[in-house]
C-alpha cells in the first residue's frame, strides 16, 4: 500500500509541474532537445524477493533511449523513453523462471533539471535531474506458449549529467520500477550513457545540456547580463536603454530623453558644450562660468557685464556700457559736470570765462590787510563776496587760497604771515556756505615774486592774496 501511495505522490507531483509548465510555454523563448544513449542494468529478482541479488544474480543488462525536451527557464521538460534489457527469465507470482525471446519498455515520461534559473548556476559543470515515466512492457514468454504478454509500470529515479563540452555530455541514473500489471515486473535499474544535444548553437543561445539562468527572461544569461533583474538588449549586455540613445540606462543621466555619450546620456539643445542636466539656460548658448547661459547684461544696453563699466545703468556702446547726461563725450563716471557740457580735457566740465579769470587777477592784488598783521581791510570783504558768487557760479570747481608778502623781514615772519592771511580770507569764503572740501589755503611768504622787491611799487604788488581755480577730484 505504501508502494502506491508513493507512486501516486510522485505521479501527482509531475502532473502538477507539467501544467505549470505548459502555463508557463507560451512566456518561454525557447526550450532544448537531449538524446541520452545509455546502457541499463536491471534487477528484476531483489523487489520481489526483498533482498539484493549480486550483480550476476538475475541481472539484466540492455540499451536505454530517450528523448528530452527541457525548459530553458523552469527546467521542466517531457521525455519518450525505450529500453530492451537482455534476459531469458521473467518470475511469475511463485518465484519461477519463465524464459522469454524479448522484453521492451516503452513509454513516455516527464523530467526536471534543477540546473535551471531558480536553483543551480549555470556555469556548473554537474546539471543534476529527477524523473518519473509511465512505461508499457510487451514479452513474448515461451513457457506460455510463445504468447505476447503486455505489462505496465512507473520507474521513477534521478540523475547527472556532466558536461563535456558544448552539446555533448555523459549522464548516469539510478530508480526504482514499480509494477502496475502481472506482466510488468517491479525492478531496480542503474544506467550509464552519452547525452547530445539536438539543438543548433546561436550567439544568443547556450549549451543544450546546461541551460544558463535568465531571471528577467531577456534571452540572455544572468552570468553575461549587467542588468540580470531588468530585461535588456544584447547590444549593451542586457540593460535596457528607455531613450533610446545607445546607452544603458545604468550608465544614462538623463534615461528618458536621449542624449549623448560625452554628457553620459544628456542632451545639449543649445549646443554650448553643457548638458541640458546642468544648463541654467539648456535653450541659449551660454559659458560654464554661467552654469550654461550667456554672460550677463545687468542693465540691458547690450553689452555685457564684463566689458561695461557701468553694469547697472544702462549707457552707450562709444563709452564702454556708461551713459552722459549732457552729451558732452565724457561718461558720466568721468564728469565732473555730468549734468553740464564741457570739453574732454576740462573733465567735461565748462571752462571758466576769461573774463572771470581777468576778475580773479584783479582781487588778488586789490584784496588788503592791516600793516602786519592777517586782519581784513574793510573794503576787502566786497572782493570776497566776488570770489563766493564765483565758486557759486561753478559749483564744479574748488579755489586755493595762496598769501604772499614782499622780502621786508624774515622768511619765518613772512611765512607765518601769508599762511594767516590766506587762511582768513578762506574761513570768510567757507563762512558763505561753501563746502569745506572746496576752499584750501597755504602761504608762501616772500617766495613767488611777480615784481621787483627793490621797489616800493614792486613790493606793494608782491604782497598779494591769489585765488586759483581748479576742477576738484
Amino acid at each position: 500500500m505504501k508502494k502506491y501511495f508513493l507512486l501516486a505522490s510522485i505521479v501527482g507531483l509531475f502532473l502538477t509541474t507539467n501544467l505549470k509548465a505548459q502555463e508557463t510555454a507560451k512566456s518561454e523563448e525557447f526550450s532544448k532537445w537531449v538524446i541520452d544513449l545509455n546502457v541499463t542494468a536491471f534487477d528484476f529478482y531483489s523487489p520481489k524477493m526483498n533482498k539484493f541479488s549480486s550483480f550476476k544474480e538475475n541481472m539484466a543488462i540492455g540499451p536505454d533511449f530517450s528523448l528530452t525536451r527541457l525548459s530553458s527557464k523552469t527546467g521542466l521538460g517531457i521525455s519518450a523513453n525505450i529500453a530492451s534489457p537482455s534476459i531469458s527469465f521473467l518470475k511469475d507470482n511463485a518465484g519461477n523462471s519463465n524464459a522469454n525471446k524479448y522484453l521492451v519498455f516503452a513509454g513516455p515520461g516527464l523530467a526536471y533539471n534543477f540546473q535551471n534559473q531558480y536553483l543551480i548556476p549555470s556555469k556548473s559543470p554537474v546539471a543534476p535531474f529527477i524523473f518519473a515515466n509511465a512505461l508499457a512492457s510487451v514479452a513474448q514468454i515461451d513457457n506460455l506458449g510463445g504468447d505476447v504478454k503486455f505489462g505496465f509500470g512507473i520507474p521513477v529515479g534521478a540523475g547527472f549529467r556532466f558536461k563535456i563540452a558544448d552539446q555533448v555530455g555523459l549522464n548516469i541514473k539510478a530508480g526504482y520500477a514499480f509494477g502496475i500489471t502481472e506482466y510488468y515486473e517491479s525492478n531496480i535499474f542503474w544506467s550509464a550513457g552519452a547525452s547530445l544535444g539536438l539543438n543548433k548553437k546561436s550567439k544568443e543561445e547556450v549549451p543544450v545540456l546546461f541551460i544558463p539562468i535568465d531571471t528577467d527572461g531577456d534571452g540572455i544569461a544572468d552570468e553575461d547580463d549587467e542588468c540580470p533583474e531588468i530585461a535588456g538588449l544584447p547590444e549593451l549586455k542586457g540593460c535596457p536603454d528607455t531613450d533610446g540613445d545607445g546607452i544603458a540606462d545604468k550608465n544614462d543621466e538623463c534615461p528618458e530623453v536621449a542624449g549623448l555619450v560625452q554628457f553620459n546620456g544628456c542632451a545639449d539643445r543649445d549646443g554650448d558644450g553643457i548638458a541640458d542636466n546642468k544648463d541654467e539656460c539648456p535653450d541659449v548658448a551660454g559659458l560654464a562660468k554661467f552654469n550654461g547661459c550667456p554672460e550677463p547684461d545687468t542693465d540691458g544696453d547690450g553689452i555685457v557685464d564684463s566689458k561695461d563699466e557701468c553694469p547697472n545703468v544702462a549707457g552707450l556702446a562709444s563709452l564702454n556700457g556708461c551713459p552722459d547726461r549732457d552729451g558732452d563725450g565724457v561718461a558720466d563716471i568721468k564728469d565732473k559736470c555730468p549734468d553740464v557740457a564741457g570739453p574732454v580735457s576740462n573733465k567735461g566740465c565748462p571752462e571758466v570765462e576769461q573774463k572771470v579769470k581777468e576778475r580773479l587777477k584783479e582781487i588778488a592784488g586789490t584784496v588788503k590787510f592791516e600793516t602786519g598783521k592777517s586782519v581784513l581791510a574793510k573794503n576787502s570783504y566786497k572782493l570776497l563776496d566776488e570770489v563766493v558768487t564765483i565758486l557759486n557760479n561753478y559749483p564744479a570747481y574748488s579755489v586755493s587760497v595762496e598769501g604772499y608778502t614782499d622780502s621786508t623781514g624774515s622768511d619765518a615772519i613772512n611765512d607765518k604771515l601769508s599762511n594767516e592771511r590766506a587762511k582768513v580770507c578762506a574761513d570768510y569764503i567757507l563762512s558763505k556756505e561753501i563746502a569745506a572740501d572746496r576752499v584750501s589755503s597755504v602761504g608762501f611768504g616772500s617766495k613767488n615774486p611777480i615784481a621787483d622787491n627793490k621797489t616800493s611799487a614792486g613790493r606793494a604788488k608782491n604782497r598779494r592774496t591769489e585765488f586759483n581755480l581748479s576742477i576738484k577730484d
